[in-house]
């Protein structure tokens, strides 16, 4: 009877000792799971913020040439600005002096005529 009890005690012992390591077993490849989930989880974040650098980085090259091109632009703008605001200030000019030159003829004309008429109304 000790004999069946001790074998029955060992067999329980072995049994119980099997599951304990089925158990363990099966935790061990839920750890490894999750830890290589945790593992492509960094990488895929690592290549994210790659990724975000180098589109930030493109961005900024973008950026600097978009200036750049904005500033030679406004620097011709402004150049022939104020090349189409000279020859119109030349223009303004020889309008001015031809409105003047004409006004003082009418009214050399004019002055002509009455004094004409003066000299005429004193005979």
């Amino acid at each position: 009877m000790k004999t069946k009890l001790v074998n029955t005690l060992a067999l329980t012992l072995l049994i119980t000792v099997g599951a304990y390591a089925q158990d363990t077993t099966g935790l061990s490849k839920k750890e490894i799971r999750q830890q290589e989930r945790a593992e492509r989880k960094a990488r895929v974040k690592g290549e994210l913020q790659n990724a975000g650098q180098s589109v930030g980085d493109a961005a900024k090259e973008v950026g600097r040439g978009a200036k750049e091109k904005a500033k030679v632009a406004d620097e011709a703008v402004t150049k022939g600005a104020q090349k189409v605001g000279t020859t119109v200030n030349k223009g303004l000019d020889k309008a001015e002096n031809a409105i003047v030159t004409e006004a003082d003829r009418i009214k050399a004309k004019r002055d002509s005529a009455r004094t004409e008429k003066a000299r005429r109304d004193t005979l």
